[in-house]
């Protein structure tokens, strides 16, 4: 089940909020893993994000905005012996329209993911083998819509 919201607050700012249930189980398996839910299927995320841009004055084309992402309930084998701990990440991005300065459909972005560089358990192939998530990463971009 997904459910997603999306409100503009304001002229200038814009809240968007999203949920997922998932409970996938195993049907047509060996006898002990029947009705057991999926490997690496999160049953909760939830994720919510606010960003405002600048509408007028020296600012204007200016973005700015900063989420959160909520994990729950991965299970990391077949017979649901083990699930993962909760984890939740911040996110966030700075972006300009460069059209305010004379450059029509130009604009760059800056998103940091994991801002608080977070360590948390990704995924385990085993109780002793288990991968952790991506650290923070800066990634900038620019577009160009013409």
């Amino acid at each position: 089940m997904e459910l997603e919201a999306i409100s503009q607050l304001t002229d200038s700012f814009r809240l968007q909020a999203a949920y997922t249930y998932t409970d996938i189980r195993y049907k047509k398996s060996s006898p002990e893993e029947q009705g057991k839910r999926a490997v690496y299927a999160p049953r909760n995320q939830a994720s919510a994000w606010l960003s405002y841009d600048v509408k007028s004055g020296p600012l204007d084309g200016l973005t700015l905005g900063s989420g959160v992402r909520y994990v729950n309930g991965i299970t990391s084998d077949r017979l649901n012996t083990h699930t993962l701990p909760s984890y939740t990440l911040v996110d966030m991005v700075i972006g300009y329209d460069l059209t305010n300065i004379g450059i029509n459909g130009l604009s760059a972005q800056l998103n940091v993911n994991n801002l608080t560089d977070k360590r948390y358990v990704a995924a385990c192939n085993s109780l002793s083998y288990c991968y952790f998530g991506a650290e923070r990463s800066i990634v900038g971009s620019v577009s160009w819509k013409f």
